[in-house]
């Protein structure tokens, strides 16, 4: 009798995908083949200092690639490829090692390893080189903790001069020694640090009265309230031999001001505040001095985008990450984050998209920008990331060879970002824009990808929400 072999490539049963071979038809009379099981061992436990970086290293007892991933995610994040470690928090970090098998190979059971993040509780603080001060002007003090926690400063001399705790900005406001003290008051994992000082003579400079010099260290950000700027700068080094009597912010095409006497200033914007650079002029008594270099309007976001999977439930397909926005030059860069797979866990599987590699107007204001997990667009069998695709993975049929082209398992996350207020509400038709393909081992039912956009991913998923924040 002959016995027929009939291969069934996935079939997703209860939130998992599981690869089976079917023997016998008819009459049943053959045993069943199945695949061979494999086991993972993690190596030795390394040692993971806070604020550091160890590796851990997994085998897998067939030979296979090894896939890492963080059950802790608030102590220790990992990379998935390459399992280097990086402490976030003191705690206790849990790893977990993931082999999906191929055909000859079952999954491999979950194996887990736990590294303690070791503290040392004792800090101390360090001052760099002393900058130069001169009557009336401002120059930037700058301290380092070993532990990384941010330094507080202080005068002892408030006689002589003033300084803006949280950055530095020393000024002076009359001739003598200057004392800057450092301290660090410690937290759960670290003991208050010994105060350091730093003295500074505060020169008279010989010159006849003057305008100031530009101030130094310009710097802004989107403002808390919509269409404002939060811009930050250190007062001139020259003051011109009489003290500051204010700061003007001015825009870049003119047209918008704003005015204070110190850092930072909220700048508002009668419209918007997109395609405009600011910079800062100081005035004294004698007059205002020059503008400084321009900058550009520079902020970071966070986002999170869920896609609702009707057949993976609980489990969502959902991206965190982050991103910068120019709003100068009206771009988008350095999206990156993690994508989860719904197929997998709990914990659900995360798949690293570092590549941000397009960007897209919608000619209303908005930009679809897409970040991918390997530095290819090359997604699916198409070629590209097109979110109509019907999911086949790029290099099909023969993209399980090391040599197809675009690599193997790309995915992608396309989010929507509007430029004049990014942290506002998306209408329901701009949520649609939001699309994914993942393409990844977990993320793949066979030979065709999980992807999520308008209703019609390749297993009904489709967007629901979208938020960006500000850290």
């Amino acid at each position: 009798m002959m016995t027929h072999l009939v291969r069934v490539r996935s079939a997703f049963v209860a939130g998992s995908l599981l690869s089976v071979l079917i023997t016998g038809c008819g009459g049943g009379d053959g045993p069943a083949i199945k695949a061979q099981a494999q086991t993972l061992q993690f190596g030795a436990t390394p040692v993971l200092p806070l604020n550091g970086t160890a590796t851990v290293a997994a085998t897998s007892s067939a030979g296979l690639a090894v896939t890492y991933s963080s059950l802790t995610g608030t102590v220790c994040s990992v990379q998935r490829d390459t399992g280097k470690v990086t402490a976030l928090i003191a705690g206790t970090c849990m790893l977990a090692a993931d082999q999906e098998g191929n055909d000859d190979f079952a999954p491999a059971a979950q194996a887990t390893q736990s590294l303690v993040v070791l503290v040392d509780p004792k800090q101390t603080i360090l001052f760099a080189a002393p900058p130069e001060l001169t009557l009336y002007g401002t120059a930037s003090v700058k301290a380092t903790a070993s532990s990384g926690l941010p330094v507080h400063f202080g005068t002892s001399t408030p006689q002589v001069c003033s300084v803006v705790g949280n950055t530095g900005a020393v000024t002076a406001i009359a001739a003598g020694l200057c004392t800057i003290t450092a301290n660090q008051p410690g937290d759960a994992s670290y003991l208050a640090a010994t105060q350091v000082m730093q003295s500074i003579t505060v020169t008279v400079p010989v010159v006849a009265l003057a305008a100031p010099d530009a101030p130094t260290g310009v710097a802004a950000t989107a403002g808390d309230l919509a269409n404002s700027v939060l811009v930050s700068f250190v007062g001139p080094a020259n003051s011109g031999g009489a003290p500051i009597t204010g700061y003007t912010v001015v825009s870049n095409p003119v047209g918008i001001t704003a005015s204070g006497s110190s850092s930072p200033i909220a700048v508002p914007c009668p419209v918007t505040c997109t395609g405009y650079a600011f910079a800062v002029r100081a005035s004294n008594s004698v007059d205002q001095g020059d503008p400084s270099t321009p900058a550009e309007v520079i902020t970071q976001y966070n986002v999170a985008a869920t896609f609702f999977e009707p057949d993976t439930q609980p489990n969502d397909t959902i991206f965190n990450g982050s991103f910068v926005v120019n709003s100068t030059a009206g771009s988008v860069s350095d999206l990156k984050g993690t994508l989860t797979e719904s197929m997998t866990g709990p914990p659900m599987t995360t798949v690293p998209l570092t590549h941000q590699l397009s960007a897209i107007s919608d000619g209303q204001g908005g930009l679809l920008v897409t970040t991918f997990a390997l530095n290819t667009i090359n997604t699916f069998a198409e070629g590209g990331f097109a979110a109509n695709s019907e999911g086949l993975y790029y290099g099909w049929p023969n993209a399980k060879h090391p040599g197809a082209p675009g690599g193997i398992g790309n995915s992608f996350m396309t989010i929507y970002v509007r430029l004049s207020d990014p942290i506002a509400p998306l209408s329901a038709a701009q949520i649609n824009l939001l699309a994914y393909g993942d393409c990844a081992a977990g993320g793949m039912m066979g030979d065709t990808c999980m992807t999520g956009y308008r209703g019609r991913g390749t297993m009904g998923g489709y967007p629901v929400s979208q938020i960006i924040s500000r850290p």
